[in-house]
C-alpha cells in the first residue's frame, strides 16, 4: 500500500466516527490502537470528563535530539445541514477528501499517525522523541489540553496539525466578561427613591468605545463586544429593577491582560460617576494571546523542511481566533504553532482536505523527527 493510500484509508475511518465535542471516545480509542500497533514505546487513554478521552504516546528515538510535541485535537463541531454528501462517510473527489472534520482537523491526525508509523520503522535513525498528545473539547472549553497540562507535559517545540498553509506564530487571545450591576428596587411611578440596574447598565455599555484598545502590529486592535442583557422582571411589575446581568466578549492582544481589561472597566464605572454597584467576573473560556517569535530556531528547521517538500515558501500568520494553541504556548511554556493540510469549509458545510497537502505534511513531520 502507498503512503498516499495508507493515509486515504486512515483518514476515511476516522470521517466515519462521530466525534462531535463531548463524543470523542470512539475516536481515541481508535487512534490509541493504531498507535500501539506502530510500535511506538507508550500509549496512555487520559480520563478527561466522564468518557471522554485524551491520547498521549511516546516515541523515543536512538539518536540525540529534542523533545517534539505533535498535537491536534479529536472534536469536531457538529456537520449542520445541506450537505451535497454524508458528513460521516468520506468523499473522494478532485484530489479532495470531503466530510466532517476533513480539514479540521481529520487530515492532520492522519498525517501526524502515518509520520509516526513510519519513524517508529527508524527509530535508529530518529532524533530525540516524540510526544504525540490528541485532545478531546478543543471546540469548547479545551478541557482535554488543560488536563495535559496539569500533568506536566513538556517538550522542546510542537505542531499542531491545524488546517494551516502559513505558520500560526501568534493569535488573539479571549476574555469572557459576566457584568452584574445590582440597583436598588422602587415603584415605577418613584423611580428616584430607586437605582435602575438596566438604566445603569446601559450607560455603561454605551461608554465601552472609551476603553483604550492595546495594538499589535500584525493583530490590531480587539473590540468589545456585548453578547447578552438581560434584566427586569420575568413576569409584569411596575418595579424600578434592582439587578441587571450583562455578557461581554473581548478578544485581546499579548500586551492586554485580564487584570487590564479588568482594571480598565472598573475605572470607567468610576469615571462614568454610576450609583450601581458592578461587580466583574471572568468566565471561561478564557485563553491568553500569543506571540512567538518568527526566528525561533525550532521553526527555521520546520520552514526549510516545508519548502523543500512543497515547493513553497512557508509564511508565518496570525490567527483571529483562539485554540488550544493558546493554551500550549502560554499555560505549557511551549513553543508551539500551527500547520498542517490544507483544507476549507470547517465549520460548514461540505468540508474538504487537499489530499496532496496531507501527504506532504505527513511527510514533513516526519522528516522533523528524523532530520532534526
Amino acid at each position: 500500500m502507498s503512503k498516499l493510500d495508507e493515509l486515504k484509508e486512515i483518514l476515511k475511518k476516522l470521517i466515519a466516527i462521530p466525534s462531535v465535542t463531548g463524543n470523542e471516545h470512539d475516536i481515541a480509542i481508535y487512534i490509541a490502537d493504531y498507535l500501539r500497533q506502530c510500535g511506538v514505546d507508550s500509549v496512555e487513554l487520559q480520563p478527561v470528563e466522564g468518557n471522554r478521552l485524551n491520547v498521549v504516546a511516546h516515541l523515543k528515538g536512538e539518536k540525540v535530539g529534542p523533545v517534539v510535541l505533535l498535537t491536534g485535537h479529536m472534536d469536531t463541531v457538529a456537520p449542520g445541514e445541506g450537505w451535497r454528501t454524508d458528513p460521516f462517510k468520506a468523499t473522494e473527489r478532485d484530489g479532495r477528501i470531503y466530510g466532517r472534520g476533513a480539514a479540521d482537523m481529520k487530515g492532520g491526525i492522519a498525517a501526524i499517525l502515518v509520520a509516526i508509523r513510519n519513524a517508529a520503522a527508524q527509530r535508529e535513525q530518529m532524533r530525540g522523541e516524540a510526544i504525540i498528545a490528541f485532545v478531546c473539547d478543543e471546540e469548547a472549553y479545551s478541557k482535554g489540553v488543560d488536563a495535559l497540562i496539569r500533568s506536566g507535559i513538556r517538550a522542546d517545540y510542537g505542531i499542531a496539525a491545524e488546517p494551516e498553509w502559513d505558520a500560526v506564530i501568534g493569535a488573539v487571545g479571549k476574555m469572557l466578561i459576566k457584568v452584574r450591576v445590582y440597583g436598588i428596587a422602587a415603584h415605577g411611578s418613584q423611580p428616584e427613591k430607586g437605582i435602575n440596574a438596566v438604566e445603569e447598565g446601559a450607560k455603561f455599555l454605551a461608554a465601552l468605545d472609551r476603553l483604550p484598545l492595546g495594538q499589535h502590529p500584525k493583530l490590531g486592535c480587539q473590540q468589545y463586544v456585548t453578547l447578552k442583557m438581560e434584566g427586569g422582571f420575568k413576569e409584569y411589575g411596575v418595579v424600578v429593577p434592582e439587578y441587571c446581568e450583562i455578557l461581554i466578549n473581548k478578544h485581546t492582544v499579548p500586551s492586554e491582560t485580564r487584570e487590564t481589561v479588568l482594571r480598565d472597566m472598573r475605572e470607567l464605572v468610576e469615571r462614568l460617576g454610576l450609583r450601581a454597584r458592578f461587580e466583574f467576573e471572568l468566565q471561561q473560556p478564557y485563553y491568553d494571546a500569543f506571540d512567538l517569535a518568527p526566528d525561533l530556531k525550532p521553526f527555521e528547521r520546520v520552514k526549510n523542511i516545508f519548502e523543500e517538500v512543497t515547493g513553497r515558501k512557508m509564511k508565518s500568520a496570525y490567527c483571529s481566533g483562539v485554540s488550544d494553541n493558546n493554551r500550549w504556548v502560554i499555560d505549557a511554556g511551549i513553543p508551539v504553532i500551527c500547520l498542517g493540510p490544507h483544507g476549507e469549509g470547517y465549520h460548514q458545510k461540505d468540508e474538504w482536505v487537499e489530499l496532496k497537502t496531507v501527504e506532504q505534511m505527513s511527510e514533513i513531520y516526519q522528516r522533523l523527527l528524523m532530520e532534526t
